[in-house]
């Protein structure tokens, strides 16, 4: 749920370095005001990177696009290091009330008992707990190798900066529990709402299209935004179970296409952030979602659920 969740919520959200894609972050890094303190298991802080430049190597050598996300940390796992993030947001439309912003996120280095190497990358929004590749891992586990600033300390940036943190308000709650098995590790989200005022954060403009079985007849169109947060709460999203290994579908009931505005451009214009294709299989139904590169950090990525037939006949009430 959680890459759902989050594509839902946050898309236009500022979150962090790691979160964000790696074109995106480029784009204007000499004008950011950022910087990642560096923390042991045992809490002492080793150096911070404040160098752009050196962000971006860094930034970089955590090969984002191999990440193979996990649904929960499990047991066999050690606390290695600590990757704190802060940056300024100043882009207008993440502004609350004009005001600038910090935002922080960490990025947790783990090493498990079988020597795999494992992050988990959260800030006030959204997590991902991911393995990542030995060279990654092995980067990651190595700080001394950064060109690190030892001679200033993250409070004294912060309070040069004298700004407030970011604070989102979000009704979302998420538990994570523990497993032995990191095969079968399960991630179990909350109860979940969304708001107008959440959505209008995330898109000021957005509309949802459904389809039958392909996308060539538009047979319904949502775009006013109350009624798309009832559309959304309406799905109960803590019911939809993962479907790693989903059957392929006997026949396609519908498809959904949720469109927001672009976030790599000025101009409001409405980009297609997704499509969900509701099928059924051996009695049971399935969501296929798509998620647009646009808004993925990793480019376009295919996820599974399986829902239940409330929720498939819900979804079919707005093509009826």
């Amino acid at each position: 749920m959680k890459k759902l969740l989050f594509i839902l919520l946050f898309a236009f959200s500022a979150i962090g370095i790691y979160g964000c894609s790696q074109k995106e972050y480029f784009s204007n890094d000499e004008e950011k005001k950022q910087f990642t303190e560096i923390i042991t298991a045992s809490g002492e802080t080793i150096g911070i990177i404040d160098d752009n430049k050196e962000i971006e190597r860094f930034v970089k050598q955590l090969d984002i696009k191999s990440w193979n996300d996990m649904e929960q940390l499990p047991e066999d796992i050690d606390l290695v290091y600590s990757y704190i993030s802060y940056e300024v947001i100043d882009e207008p439309i993440f502004l609350q009330d004009g005001k600038q912003l910090v935002h922080m996120s960490t990025l947790e280095l783990y090493i498990s008992d079988k020597g795999e190497y494992i992050i988990r990358d959260y800030d006030q929004e959204i997590e991902t707990i991911a393995r990542i590749s030995e060279k990654a891992g092995q980067f990651l586990n190595a700080p001394e190798d950064l060109e690190l600033n030892k001679d200033i300390t993250a409070k004294e940036i912060l309070d040069g900066w004298g700004l407030d943190f970011y604070v989102p308000d979000s009704d979302i709650e998420s538990d994570i529990e523990k497993t032995d098995d990191i095969g079968t590790a399960r991630y179990y989200q909350g109860e979940t709402s969304f708001t107008e005022e959440e959505l209008r954060r995330t898109s000021e403009e957005q509309k949802i299209q459904f389809y039958r079985a392909d996308q060539n007849t538009l047979l319904n169109e949502i775009d006013d935004i109350s009624e798309i947060a009832q559309y959304l709460n309406g799905l109960n999203l803590e019911q939809w179970e993962y479907a790693d290994n989903a059957p392929n579908p006997e026949g396609i009931e519908c498809q959904i296409v949720r469109f927001m505005l672009s976030r790599h451009s000025n101009k409001k214009e409405l980009k297609e952030m997704d499509t969900q294709i509701l099928y059924k299989s051996d009695g049971n139904y399935y969501i296929e979602e798509i998620i647009s590169g646009e808004y993925s950090d990793r480019g376009e990525s295919i996820t599974h659920y399986q829902v239940s037939e409330e929720i498939a006949k819900y979804i079919l009430s707005y093509i009826n």
